[in-house]
């Protein structure tokens, strides 16, 4: 094998690894961003299931909290699922706490909660 199919063979599994570190630490900042948003507009944080966070970030009313219906987030199809949860590069819902201020993380390469510790990718990190 040539020096040059081994570095091919080589950024074909790290490139795209990379990449979805890379959009999954910009999503998590975005996130946070617009839970704090949110905070400030509506006095408190978004509260509810993911779905209802997500849905409550992209302009929905739900329970009152989001009384003025404005946009903090935009997400395309390929950013949610079924649920109507954000989801990160691997396919898993983003995770998001509203306890200690806004902060959200994704479960990272490995697809495991480690409740932003580990491989995840966390907006605090």
């Amino acid at each position: 094998m040539t020096v040059a199919a081994v570095v091919a063979a080589v950024l074909v599994v790290v490139v795209p690894s990379f990449l979805r570190q890379r959009r999954a630490k910009r999503d998590v900042d975005i996130l946070a961003l617009a839970l704090k948003g949110f905070a400030i507009e509506n006095g408190h944080y978004p509260t509810g299931s993911l779905a209802q966070v997500a849905a409550l970030l992209r302009g929905e009313n739900i329970d009152g909290q989001n009384p003025k219906r404005l946009d903090y987030v935009v997400a395309t199809v390929t950013e949610m699922n079924s649920a109507g949860e954000f989801v990160d590069p691997w396919g898993m819902p983003y995770r998001i706490l509203v306890d200690q201020g806004g902060r959200a993380y994704s479960c990272g390469p490995n697809r495991q909660d480690e409740k932003g510790e580990g491989d995840d990718v966390a907006s605090w990190k």
